[in-house]
């Protein structure tokens, strides 16, 4: 018997209310030469049972039990150690993928052998509904991937390489990002600029039910990307830098806000010596607007760092922006 062209992993842990959904919109795809490899990583509830009534009415599932809970990642890595594709496509157990979700996605990477994963826009359903548009080329991915994670982790598949690769289970709840950053400069990545999954947004998920961990486990990766550049941040230059990137920042002093507009200038040179592109330099001058514009909403300017430092930053991409800060600065300095 000939090998699958894409494994299909699926990792589940008590997820008996969404799993029947989730096995059935990949058993029902368009696309049929696949083997969907189910990881149940020691379930308490009755998702072990449901994966084995399904295994026992279809051949294509390998229905198998992670050595003991070790988390989700954890049945990833050993997912990806029984696949036996030429693909390797992620599933999670609470979502529902599209019906032409792996004929899409298949025809997108035999028609782009360069390209080593990809993943596709993704509708969000549940507590929350929003379209999630990704860019699509290389190259944006590339430079979005400096700040967050540019392809969706629940849309992906992968050419499956000589060495297989897995998730550094030191980053908990993070690995996708953590495993995409260390890899951004090895694979070609891309989306399908289409939807291919529907994404379930509910409180037990990882990303709400280990947010703390997850963004920690984020921002160890991101002071990892800033060290390949050759930037490194003290502990206070870093809480403000994150509390930036994720709309959290709030000015104690304008020190804080030169801090944050010299970072990025700091970040805008390296990057252009390590490669970085024209959506990097866009999301930096991006950021650097918002710390300003984080100053005139608290009331915090400054006309002789205006000269010194701010007039030369990206933040200012035209005159009426260079008139709109000095504006408020006089207006500080008035009390009016």
């Amino acid at each position: 018997m000939n090998n699958p062209a894409i494994s299909v992993v699926m990792p589940v842990y008590n997820r008996e209310q969404y799993l029947k959904e989730s096995i059935e919109s990949i058993l029902n795809q368009t696309f049929t030469d696949f083997e969907f490899i189910i990881v149940d990583d020691q379930s308490t509830d009755s998702s072990w049972q449901i994966i084995q009534d399904y295994a026992a009415k279809d051949s294509r599932i390998v229905a198998v039990k992670n050595n003991g809970k070790k988390g989700c990642y954890s049945a990833r890595n050993y997912g990806h150690r029984l696949a036996k594709g030429k693909y390797l496509a992620v599933m999670d157990s609470d979502d529902i993928a599209l019906p032409e979700r792996l004929q899409r996605q298949f025809d997108f990477m035999e028609q782009n052998p360069d390209i080593d994963i990809c993943g596709s826009w993704l509708k969000s359903f549940g507590a929350e509904e929003q379209v999630i548009q990704v860019p699509a080329t290389h190259e944006e991915i590339h430079d979005i991937m400096f700040f967050s994670c540019a392809i969706p982790h629940q849309t992906v598949i992968y050419r499956i390489p000589d060495q297989i690769f897995y998730y550094s289970e030191e980053y908990a709840s993070a690995q996708d990002y953590e495993l995409f950053c260390r890899k951004i400069n090895d694979w070609k990545f891309a989306n399908v600029p289409e939807v291919l999954l529907l994404y379930r947004v509910h409180e037990k998920q990882i990303s709400t039910a280990a947010k703390k961990e997850q963004s920690a486990n984020g921002n160890r990766t991101r002071l990892t990307n800033l060290q390949n550049i050759g930037i490194s941040l003290m502990p206070e230059t870093q809480k403000i830098y994150f509390d930036l990137l994720f709309n959290q920042f709030i000015p104690n002093n304008i020190d804080e806000i030169a801090a944050l507009v010299d970072v990025f200038e700091k970040i805008s040179a390296a990057g252009k010596n390590f490669g970085y592109g024209i959506k990097f330099q866009e999301l930096i001058s991006f950021f650097q607007k918002k710390a300003l514009d984080t100053g005139i909403i608290n009331n915090i300017t400054s006309l002789k760092l205006y000269f010194t430092l701010f007039r030369k930053s990206k933040a200012f991409d035209n005159s009426r922006a260079h008139l709109r800060y000095i504006y408020h600065c006089l207006r500080n300095l008035l009390h009016v």
